[in-house]
């Protein structure tokens, strides 16, 4: 892994952003949408709590439109302008190529995501007295999520030079994810912790191991040029199709064994609301049989 070629296109693709008027319309965009869907309906006024429950719930339809209008661009506009043979020439391998430009879209929406914390603090600040740690830890979940939902929407600016076709194949990858609510493996799911103050492994393991394999994917479709239209490849592409299967495979593994095997997890809440107390913690130390718990809400 070359750090200079990984930093140059980082740095490149972050200019490119904030060089053009691009970068401060996501940023603004980003600010508008949430503060509309997190104090313009009834309901945050009805339940008389100062939080983001409403952000929460339009957050999956906001990030729909807003992250592949992010990557649509990174591989996409590389290809219109003729740049992608020059980009490939630096000293680094292709996944060094794939890296910098992920961390190139991320630094962007990780900007509009600061920027939509501090104003929406201050809103409910000014509201009422939120509490700063669930505040944050739905924002380290919006971070998470936007994690894995940038690199899906880079594999489909991969797989296209025309940048309208770009976005749309973001959306459409990403609606999966997104929009299927009751899916135990769809973004609500995993989300869920988080927007109750719980900072989870559990939690962040689906959307890193999300991210590392669409990554993976990228990585294969830029080195597909090596091998595309060679005698050797049909071969090739089998051999690489198993990879893929297989990335896949071990991300849905890494999932499935850290939601069972909970290891860290830490509630954020100033009252500790998601953490026992010690008198309930003693209580059911000394206890030997199961313990059923009915809750009423």
């Amino acid at each position: 892994m070359n750090k200079k070629a990984i930093f140059a296109v980082f740095k490149r693709n972050l200019a490119a952003y904030f060089g053009s008027p691009s970068g401060y319309v996501f940023i603004c965009a980003f600010l508008l949408s949430s503060g509309l869907a997190a104090f313009w309906p009834q309901e945050f006024f009805d339940s008389n709590l100062a939080n983001l429950d409403q952000l929460n719930k339009f957050l999956p339809h906001i990030l729909l439109g807003f992250i592949p209008a992010i990557t649509m661009s990174v591989w996409a506009d590389e290809r219109r302008q003729g740049t992608d043979e020059l980009l490939l020439t630096l000293p680094g391998s292709d996944f060094d190529v794939v890296l910098g430009k992920y961390l190139g879209a991320l630094a962007i929406f990780s900007v509009s995501l600061s920027f939509s914390l501090v104003a929406n603090y201050i809103v409910l600040s000014d509201l009422g007295n939120p509490d700063f740690g669930l505040l944050l830890s739905s924002y380290i979940g919006y971070f998470f999520v936007g994690l894995s939902m940038i690199a899906i929407g880079m594999v489909a600016s991969f797989l296209t030079a025309n940048l309208t076709v770009a976005f749309v194949l973001g959306v459409a990858f990403n609606a999966p994810l997104a929009l299927f609510t009751n899916s135990e493996w769809g973004l609500s799911a995993s989300f869920l912790d988080f927007s109750r103050g719980i900072i989870s492994l559990s939690s962040m393991a689906f959307f890193i191991s999300l991210a590392i394999a669409m990554l993976y994917l990228c990585s294969i479709l830029i080195g597909r040029r090596h091998w595309v239209g060679s005698p050797k490849g049909q071969v090739k592409s089998l051999h690489y199709s198993s990879r893929i299967v297989a990335s896949l495979v071990i991300a849905y593994s890494f999932t499935f064994f850290f939601r069972n095997n909970d290891i860290i997890r830490i509630d954020a809440t100033e009252e500790q609301l998601s953490s026992l107390s010690n008198g309930s913690i003693e209580l059911l130390s000394d206890i030997e049989s199961q313990v059923e718990i009915d809750a009423f809400i």
